[in-house]
Parts: structure tokens; sequence; C-alpha cells
């Protein structure tokens, strides 16, 4: 009996000896944020927040701290208590009211403003600057070449044209309109749609002022000529006057200061007509030479004005530029 005593004994006391030398079971204490010592290369175990490591061997009383190269091997069951998870913050933030502003009102469009000779609000101008081509939009409304009464004629071309962009000596910038001579009876002109009363203002180089019936400038009812119903601006007796299928104003075979004007200069030449009074006016520069007032012949329906040579009874060359038409009272300076 007394030798299994011992034996038991012995037993117990070698058990007891194991536990403290190596512990298979022992519990490391977890770094306090994921901190615990790891490991076979002794590297701070987990990421940021994670508690999640093996204990290093124990020492001699099972701490869990790693020996001096990390090298000790993991306990079986050891886990660090995890760290907990911060708190984000609101997954969204709250978005501001939208605003619901009053829309605009649409502003009112100007009127067309005035570019060089061209004034606010014009109808009509050219400066016959195209490349080629009867005056389109260049840089106000546009212009009809109205047929000559020759066959074939046109506008521009190197052969057989009526009238053309010519660079020879313009009154403004590098071109102006240029109507050649016809040989015989010829309508050669542009046509612009008008309202009943307009304005217009105009550079006109030519020999103006001959013996014989011929025209330049005129208010009309239609572009055709034959149902046009002109009042024109005409030459005869050596005067300048207006024609309206013959009848003339003024009367008679005197020149006053409706005289001739020569043809080597450029004329500023400004008119009014309107259709329903009879009323027309003609200047040269700031002269007044005609005012016709209350005139029968002219109480028309003007809707055309048509401007370049009319001829009658002689060949003329006439030259154009800056021509303005307006409804509202234009003048030389």
């Amino acid at each position: 009996m007394e030798s299994k005593s011992i034996r038991v004994a012995a037993l117990a006391l070698a058990t007891l000896a194991a536990a403290c030398t190596g512990s298979s079971s022992g519990t490391g204490t977890g770094g306090s944020a994921g901190g615990g010592h790891a490991g076979t290369s002794g590297g701070t175990a987990g990421t940021t927040g994670t508690g999640s490591g093996g204990t290093g061997a124990g020492g001699a009383t099972g701490t869990g701290t790693a020996g001096s190269t990390g090298g000790g091997t993991a306990g079986a069951s050891g886990a660090g208590t995890a760290g907990t998870t911060g708190t984000g913050g609101s997954a969204a933030g709250s978005g501001g009211h939208a605003g619901t502003g009053s829309a605009g009102t649409t502003g009112t469009a100007g009127t067309t403003g005035a570019v060089g000779f061209c004034p606010a609000g014009a109808i009509f101008c050219a400066d016959f600057e195209e490349s080629s081509g009867v005056p389109m939009n260049s840089p106000m409304g546009t212009a009809t070449f109205e047929d000559p009464s020759e066959y074939g004629w046109t506008f521009g071309g190197t052969t057989m044209a009526a009238m053309q962009l010519d660079t020879a000596s313009p009154y403004d910038g590098k071109q102006s309109l240029k109507v050649n001579a016809p040989s015989g009876f010829a309508i050669r002109t542009l046509a612009v749609a008008v309202p009943a009363t307009f304005w217009v203002r105009l550079y006109i180089k030519g020999t103006i002022g001959a013996q014989d019936h011929n025209s330049f400038f005129a208010a009309g009812t239609s572009p055709i000529y034959s149902s046009a119903n002109n009042v024109e601006l005409s030459e005869q007796f050596g005067c300048i006057l207006l024609n309206k299928s013959d009848s003339l104003y003024p009367t008679g075979t005197t020149c006053g200061v409706n005289t001739a004007l020569t043809g080597t200069d450029w004329h500023c030449m400004a008119a009014q007509f309107d259709g329903t009074t009879g009323n027309v006016q003609v200047f040269v520069g700031t002269t007044q030479i005609i005012n016709a007032q209350g005139w029968a012949p002219a109480q028309e329906t003007f809707n055309t004005f048509s401007f370049g040579y009319f001829a009658y009874n002689e060949p003329a060359t006439v030259s154009y530029d800056d021509v303005v038409v307006s409804a509202s009272p234009l003048s030389c300076p």
C-alpha cells in the first residue's frame, strides 16, 4: 500500500512539472488594439482595430510574451480579444433643399444695330463687298437682279455682264456696283422690297443730266418693269427731275438747283418716296433739289425700289456704292 501511494504522488508531481514547462493550452493575453505578439516572424499581429492574433509561446508563466526572435510556437487556442468596430459617421448627410428659382423671362430682341454706313433698323444696305453675285445680306437685306431686255446678259461674268462688282474706283471699301453701258434700250436694275413710304440714300457716279430722258432709280409697285408704275429719278433737258410715264416734276425745261451732276465724282443722294401722300423729296448732299408735295402721279402703293440704269435714249456707265433703304429718314453727311 505504501508503494502505491508513493507512485501516485510521484505521478502528480510529474504532471504539475509538465504543466509549468510548455503548456499546450495556455491562453496568451490579447493586445489592447490587436497588438498580441504573434507568429513566426515576431511582427505585430492584425491590422488596425483587430484583436485576432495567436499567442506567442508562453514563458514559464504562460503570459504569451514572444521570445526575442519571435519564433515561438503559437498556442493552439489562444485568441486575443478583437477590438470593437468603431462607429462610422452617418452614411449620407441630409441634402439641402433643392431651391426652386423662378425662370427668367425671355429678353426682348434688340433692333438691328448700325454697321458702318448701315443705320439701325435699315431695310436694305449694300456695300458691294461680296466676292461675287447680287447683294445678299451684305450687311442687310437682299436684292434681285432684274433681267435686262437684252437676251443672255447677266450679273457679273467675263462676257455680257449687264452689271458687275468693280474694283476700279469704289466710293468706299474695295468694290462698288458698276452698271455697264447698253447699246440701246435696256432696263438694268436691282430691285429691293420696300414699304409704301421709304427713304433711300446712295452714292452715285456718272453724268446725270443729259438732254434726253433716261433714269437711275425709282419707286414702283412691282419689280417687273412693265407693270411697275415707276416714279423715276430721271434726267432730261440737262436737269434732274421726276418722271412718271412722261409726267414730269418739276415742269419746264429750265434747271434750278436740280442741275446736272458731273460724271467724274461720287455724289451722295437721298430721297423720300411717300406713296400715300404723293410726297417725293430728293437731296444732293445737303441741298434739296426736288420737293414734290402731294404730287398725284406719285400716289401709289409702292413695294419696290429699283436702282441701276434705265436706258431709254443714250448709253451710259453708272456706278453705285453704300446703298441704304430705310423706313426712317435718311440724309447725306
